[in-house]
């Protein structure tokens, strides 16, 4: 399986246009600690917020491999 992501980090906005989900919904999800945001430099309070989804790719792929009950088969039925 190849992952493909085209940008390391997405505003919320950009990120619930993409889910199909309110602004408000990721925000409340990111309060939750259920996305992973990109963290603030030290001392910083105020700035855009950014969603990490290379976290949010390696999460997926180890769900799919859960379960898949981590085997993975190529076209040629290696393993």
């Amino acid at each position: 399986m190849q992952v493909v992501i085209d940008t390391p980090y997405v505003t919320p906005d950009e990120f619930a246009r993409r889910a199909g989900l309110s602004e408000r919904s990721v925000r409340h999800k990111i309060d939750q600690g259920m996305i992973l945001v990109r963290e603030k430099e030290p001392g910083q309070k105020k700035g855009t917020v950014f969603i990490n989804m290379v976290y949010l790719a390696m999460e997926a792929t180890e769900q799919a491999e859960r379960v898949r009950g981590g085997k993975s088969k190529s076209k040629t039925g290696e393993q």
